[in-house]
């Protein structure tokens, strides 16, 4: 016999694709705000120079900026060649990606 769901499974599986869509949308707007207080107390440990601090709960560490580098695929394809790329080439797998974005007024 299968477990009887939990009420906010219930509520979940009985929104409409309009409001699934709404409800993504408000949870990304409470994401951003909480991102954007993360960006000021990351600022504030820059300004005050520190690359670690120890709480009674947490510690943070930061590191200054630096460099990577990228390969342009494109342009390593178009001067060396398929074949040579693909020998040194892997393929990951990836999960589905969700994406929301507010809708424009109007």
């Amino acid at each position: 016999m299968t477990k009887p769901l939990d009420s906010e499974t219930k509520k979940l599986r009985a929104l409409s694709p309009g409001e699934l869509g709404d409800a993504v949308g408000h949870a990304k707007a409470r994401l951003s705000d909480i991102e954007a207080q993360l960006g000021v107390y990351k600022a504030e440990a820059v300004r005050r120079g520190l690359l670690e601090a120890d709480g009674e709960l947490f510690r943070l560490a930061l590191t200054p900026p630096g460099e990577q580098s990228r390969v342009d695929s494109a342009l390593l394809r178009a001067v060396m060649g398929g074949p040579f790329v693909d020998h040194f080439s892997r393929t990951v797998a990836v999960d589905w990606v969700m994406r929301c974005s507010a809708r424009k007024a109007g």
